[in-house]
Order: C-alpha cells, then sequence, then structure tokens
C-alpha cells in the first residue's frame, strides 16, 4: 500500500483503533504500514524459515498465547527488532511489555506504537518518538532516520554518546539494585558470545564434541575479567577508574572513524592487564580467545560484524555500576535465580542464606576471635558442594578480616597464601564454580592492588569441577582412620586406577587445574609428604544437595550410583561408613538413603583427627529408619558437639523475590573427628518460633530466646537413641 491508501486507512479507522488491538484492529494498520513500499518496505515472513536467514521482514503474531512481542522485525540477524501494538491512546500500558521483550535478543531494540505514536528505543531509552502525521507527510525525515537506527554502528555509538535521557538511565544501573537485570543480561551475553565465536570458527582448535563446554568456559572465563576490570574502576583502585574512562573515550573515536582493529586492540590491553596484575591463570584460559584477537587484528582492514563480540563486553560494563558491591551478590543471584532456569531442577540445590553461612562459621570456630590463636597449619576447609561459593567466600573473607589488618604487603602475600593454600571446594557445574572464583578474587582484591604495591595471584583458586562428589575421592584411599587408611591404600591401587579414570570429565576443564587437583589428592593419604602441610582437612562444611536414592538412582550423571549397581563400591563402604546396617542390626531390605548421607560420608572421610564437620540437612537424619547408620556412626565415632533444630523453614525458593519457602525442616549439626569421654555433653537446641525469619532466628539463638536448651551425657547406650527424646 502507498502513503496516500495508509494516510486514507487512518483516517477512516483510527477511532477503531482504540477498541481493537489485533485482527482488524491498531495491528492491521500497523501490518499495512511495515509493508508499504514507500515506508518501511518489508516483507511478512514464514514460521518455516529460520532466524538467521531472515533479512527486511517481519513476523506476525496472531494471539498472545507464546507471551512474544505483536511483531518481530528482521533487518538482519544483527539487528532484530521487537514491535508492541497497543490501543490507540493506550501507548503507555505496552512500556513494560516492550522492555521484557527486548531480552529474548542480544540488540535491545524496540517498537512500542499505539498506531498514532512510534517510539524507537535502544534498551530503555527512547531515541526518537514519531508521530504517524510525521511519517506520512515528512516521509524522507522519517526514512532518513530509520536508515540510521537500523545501522549496527549507530546502536554501539548511542552506548557513548552522553545525553541526559542515558544519563539518567546509567544513573539506576547499580548492581546492587538492577540483580535480575544484570544477571539476565550477562547469561544472554555470554551465549551470544559463545555461538558468535562458534559461527565465525573461533574454537575450530576444539574437538567437536567437546565443542559446546570447551567455548562455555572459555566465555564464562573471559567475562568474568572484564567484570573485575569494571570494578577496580568503580571502587577507585589504584588508577583504573581515569584508565576506564580513557579507554571509553578512545573506543568512542574509534567507532565514529570506523577504525574497528583500534577497539580489539583496546580490549585485548584490557585482558592482558588483568591477566597480568590480578588474576594470572586467565593467561591461559584465554589463549584461544587472544590468538583469535590477534588473527583478526593481522587483517589489513577489520569489519564491524568482526568486532561486534567483543563491543558487546564493553556496552555490558558500562552499563552497570559495580561501585560498593557486596561480592558475594554473584552467587547469590546464581542460587536465586539462574539456578531455576538454567539447571535441572532435581538436583536437590537449595540457596543457602548469608545468615546461615555465618552462623555456621561461628558454631564451627572459623571467625576472627579463633582464627587469630590457630595455627597456621589448621585453617583448611572444604566444602564438597560448593555451588557458586556462599560458604568459601565467607571464609575467606574472615580469614582477611583476621589476618589483613594492617594493609601492608608482607601481611597481604601472607593471607594470599592462607588463601591459595586452606581454601577448597568441589561441585558437579561449570558457571557457578566461575561465580564462586569471581567473587573470591572480588574479595581479595585490596590484598592484590593498591596506590603502594601489586600482588598478582599466581596459581589457580582451589575450586574444582567434578563429574560427582561423592565419587571424586574414590581414586586415593580415604577412611575414617589413619590406619585403615594406610592399610587400604595397599590392597586397592588397582582399583583406584580404574576410578580415575571414571573421573575423568573428558575434556581438560579450567575449574579443574590437575596439578592442584593431584596436589589436593596427595595430601589425602600421605600425611608425611614434605610439601604439604595439610593432610586432609580441619573443617568441612556445607549445605549437601537433598535427592531421594531413586532419582539419584535413576540418574547418569550420578556416578557413584552407578558404581553401585556395577557393584564396583558398596553401601557399606562409603569412605569407611557404613550406609547400609548397624553391626547389631543387620537390615533386611534395600535402605534408600538420601543422598545428603553420602555427603555426610564423604565428609567424615575428608576430616583429619580432631577436624569438625558441619552441615545443614533436613531433620529426617532423627528418626527415619535408614539413618540409624548415621546416628550409630555419629555416636561410636565421633564426638557430637552440637545440634540445632528449627520448626521454621530455613530454606527460600529460588527466584530473586525470596518470598517462597521450602518445605524442608532443616537441623545444624556439629561434629568432631574423634571419641568422645562418657562425661561429654551433647548440647541441643531446639528453636520453637516458626514465624521468625532467617535473621531473626540466629539472633535470638546466639541470645538464647525462644529456645529449648537439652544436654545429654555421652553415654552410647543412650545418645545412639537421643533422637527419639529430642523429639
Amino acid at each position: 500500500m502507498k502513503v496516500k491508501g495508509i494516510k486514507i486507512l487512518w483516517e477512516k479507522e483510527k477511532n477503531e483503533y482504540s477498541k481493537h488491538e489485533i485482527g482488524s484492529g491498531v495491528q492491521n494498520f500497523v501490518t499495512e504500514i511495515l509493508m508499504s513500499e514507500d515506508i518501511f518496505s518489508l516483507k511478512k515472513g514464514k514460521l518455516s524459515k529460520k532466524d538467521k536467514d531472515r533479512k527486511d521482514e517481519f513476523l506476525l503474531e496472531i494471539t498472545k498465547k507464546r507471551k512474544r512481542a505483536d511483531m518481530i522485525i528482521f533487518i538482519s540477524d544483527e539487528i532484530v527488532i521487537p514491535v508492541e501494538v497497543k490501543k490507540y491512546k493506550n501507548i503507555k500500558t505496552g512500556e513494560k511489555q516492550i522492555f521484557n521483550y527486548q531480552k529474548v535478543w542480544d540488540k535491545k531494540y524496540g517498537i512500542l506504537t499505539d498506531g498514532y505514536t512510534w517510539r524507537f528505543y535502544n534498551n530503555k531509552i527512547i531515541i526518537r518518538e514519531f508521530t504517524i502525521d510525521e511519517i506520512l507527510y515528512k516521509t524522507n525525515i522519517f526514512l532518513i532516520f530509520w536508515k540510521e537506527y537500523t545501522q549496527i554502528q549507530n546502536y554501539y555509538l548511542q552506548f557513548f554518546e552522553k545525553t541526559s535521557e542515558t544519563s539518567e538511565y546509567e544513573e539506576d544501573l547499580n548492581i546492587e539494585k538492577n540483580r535480575h537485570n544484570f544477571f539476565d543480561d550477562i547469561t544472554k551475553l555470554i551465549d551470544s558470545f559463545r555461538k558468535k565465536l562458534n559461527l565465525k570458527g573461533y574454537f575450530k582448535e576444539i574437538n567437536e564434541q567437546k565443542n559446546i563446554k570447551k567455548s562455555v568456559e572459555i566465555s564464562y572465563a573471559y567475562f568474568i575479567q572484564f567484570i573485575l576490570y569494571k570494578t577496580l574502576a568503580d571502587n577507585d583502585f589504584h588508577n583504573f577508574g581515569k584508565d576506564f574512562t580513557g579507554r571509553l573515550k578512545r573506543i568512542h573515536q574509534s567507532l565514529e572513524m570506523k577504525n574497528y582493529g583500534d577497539i580489539l586492540f583496546v580490549i585485548n590491553i584490557i585482558s592482558k592487564n588483568i591477566s597480568k596484575n590480578i588474576y594470572k591463570p586467565f593467561t591461559s584460559e584465554q589463549k584461544i580467545i587472544n590468538e583469535t584477537l590477534e588473527e583478526i587484528l593481522a587483517k589489513p582492514q577489520n569489519k564491524l560484524y568482526e568486532i561486534t563480540p567483543w563491543l558487546d563486553i564493553f556496552v555490558f560494563i558500562k552499563k552497570y555500576d559495580f561501585a560498593n558491591v557486596k561480592n558475594e551478590i554473584f552467587g547469590f543471584i546464581y542460587e536465586n535465580y539462574l539456578k531455576q532456569i538454567y539447571e535441572d531442577k532435581n538436583k536437590g540445590q537449595y540457596f543457602t542464606s548469608p545468615e546461615i553461612v555465618d552462623f555456621i562459621l561461628e558454631e564451627i570456630g572459623y571467625n576472627e576471635e579463633k582464627l587469630i590463636n590457630k595455627n597456621e597449619n589448621k585453617l583448611s576447609i572444604i566444602d564438597p558442594s560448593c555451588g557458586s561459593g556462599t560458604f568459601l567466600y565467607s571464609a575467606v573473607r574472615n580469614l582477611i578480616n583476621t589476618f589483613y589488618k594492617k594493609p601492608t604487603f608482607a601481611n597481604a602475600k601472607k593471607t594470599e597464601k592462607l588463601i591459595r593454600e586452606n581454601i577448597f571446594g568441589l561441585d558437579i557445574e561449570e558457571f557457578p564454580l566461575y561465580l564462586a572464583e569471581m567473587s573470591i578474587i572480588m574479595k581479595m582484591l585490596p590484598l592484590i592492588i593498591n596506590d603502594n604495591y601489586n600482588n598478582p595471584i599466581e596459581k589457580k583458586i582451589k575450586i574444582f569441577k567434578t563429574r560427582d562428589s561423592i565419587s571424586e575421592f574414590l581414586d586415593v584411599s580415604i577412611k575414617n582412620t589413619v590406619y585403615e587408611t594406610e592399610s587400604s591404600y595397599k590392597k586397592n591401587k588397582q582399583q583406584m586406577s580404574f576410578f580415575t579414570k571414571e573421573l575423568d570429565l573428558g575434556y581438560i576443564s579450567y575449574v579443574r587445574d590437575e596439578d592442584n587437583l593431584k596436589e589436593m589428592k596427595l595430601s589425602m593419604e600421605n600425611m608425611k609428604e614434605p610439601q604439604i602441610d595439610r593432610f586432609r582437612y580441619d573443617y568441612v562444611i556445607g549445605n549437601p544437595p537433598y535427592i531421594s536414592y531413586n532419582q539419584c538412582s535413576s540418574k547418569e550423571n550420578f556416578l557413584f550410583f552407578k558404581l553401585i549397581k556395577e557393584k564396583k563400591v558398596k553401601l557399606s563402604d562409603v569412605y569407611g561408613v557404613n550406609l547400609h546396617s548397624t553391626p547389631s542390626k543387620r537390615k533386611v531390605y534395600a535402605p534408600k538413603p538420601n543422598f545428603y548421607s553420602f555427603f555426610i560420608a564423604l565428609g567424615l572421610g575428608l576430616l583429619k583427627e580432631n577436624g569438625i564437620l558441619s552441615y545443614i540437612i533436613p531433620q529426617t537424619i532423627l528418626t527415619e529408619p535408614d539413618y540409624d547408620v548415621l546416628r550409630y556412626h555419629f555416636s561410636k565415632y565421633t564426638r557430637i558437639e552440637k545440634i540445632i533444630i528449627f520448626s521454621n523453614k530455613m530454606f527460600i525458593d529460588r527466584g530473586l523475590g525470596q518470598n517462597k519457602k521450602i518445605a524442608t525442616s532443616s537441623l545444624i549439626f556439629v561434629v568432631k573427628k574423634c571419641l568422645a569421654s562418657d562425661n561429654h555433653k551433647v548440647k541441643v537446641i531446639d528453636y520453637n518460633r516458626k514465624s521468625d525469619d532467617i535473621g531473626i532466628c540466629f539472633q535470638n539463638i546466639s541470645k538464647k530466646k525462644n529456645i529449648n536448651l537439652l544436654e545429654f551425657y555421652k553415654k552410647r547406650q543412650r545418645i545412639y537413641k537421643f533422637s527419639q527424646q529430642i523429639l
């Protein structure tokens, strides 16, 4: 339809457009404008066509069942514009919707219209607003704008050009206030970055079968350094603030002059500086990407499409303010938000509140008051299901608060060494481990760089990707006493070699450093190893997964249960703990203990003599028949220090609202790996206020308010049945 026909249609139907959006309403009018050869000149696309092959066309959403924008314009695979159509004179109701529809696409374009008013967005910023009269009667002016709006270079320039609108928008993008948007953006950006580099063949050296996992890992590792860089700039570390401002200006100038190679040069320098001055392991992790940059830079002339993956990174870090960010926020949001989107729902992982973490660290004595008086060889701590590192981050914080009170280079070196040699974690997922690594590095920044010294971290932080934490130590000989360890090692060398093959991920992971892994496992077996001060761990802490035996057994990714089926390991010997039966009461049925009980067995195996284990777990351990084995083992082979029972729900469901409680009644236990005397008292605290939130709950416990305090003498024939007495 020509402009003349559009004018006639508008005058004839505009009153009806205030009544209807779809069908014969305003949506039909917008469709005619998009197809008009005098205005947008777009074709109506077919659903069967792949999005990457679309050019100068649009898709029409007939109904709202799929919760998509009314229309989606495809100028190219880079420029995709969702269009939200509202009834005439009702445009304001579409603002929230268009922002939501933007999130689906890499570039945050958007058009919001009621037929009369047309708003053109870049992210949440209105770049220009036209009326239908301006489009129809000043079409030449509109077409000049449309051509500029749909050029990818102008999309990027918008982020570097200060206007009153952009300034107002940027002020709101503090990480603390925009958690949801931040992680929405970063996850989509990482996925887009990986796919673009894959599409261009930049991961060609990686075996095809391992390509996805490896390219994801490389992308995660690459992004972390730029978040660290922006954190240093926003918190005014050394001269990073000036450095960022200068590089921002240079990128803007290069973009205007179409000197795209210089933009890559700037980004490459930032990457190398972070690797050199903050965390040296980044150098090897980003080898493939840095080689790609060198390859692109070697070309006589660079095209914009070649550098957009890197421009997207810079736009992202410019968009958010990391000043005074609480470092654990990355883990917090992962636990609450990303986990529900990107992970298997049946992994039994729940968000661990920082209040719970701090309470457990206080209970086991991993706090400033106790740490300052400890031998430096007795600070080792491991979380075998660490997730995004909530426990590890807080342990690192406590070490820094204890040993880095005076900001000297000597104290920085000492504290950094203590963290590097004593903080350990394992998990089955890469992404949370990268977040754990980033949170720990961010907490360590005062140790690494300031106006007086630069102390870059030389070696990887000791967190490890594993196929299965429970199986991870089957290739070393850990039991519950030194004697059992030595005798088992002599008997099982061949079998342990088999387990080593089973534990192989099938690819080299950046969060499974082989040298660190070898050192960790060597320390499990040989307390006389001269190069390793640590022999196992002083503390094992965590919030282990809660998954039923049947669920674990039915899934291939639970290696230990696969090995049980193959009769290569036994339920009666999980790191020296019999999870099948007690000596005096062998079960005639096949018991099915929850996955958390395997983590208890592993935790005890990882401990030094006199080491401390503390988990938060379900209260099922107190009463259910299948856990008589754990009650027996605790009673006979450990000293139970404390049990804290909660009437209220201690876990919050995933989701940033944090308003849905998990139906899991919990307890925290603290046990020491040693035998107890007969006059040892077990403290049992029963917190009886169901309505209190977590913070109030722990405050009251510390003040001994709203609790029932029970104490039991350690007499084995009684303590074995303590759970019945408690309840």
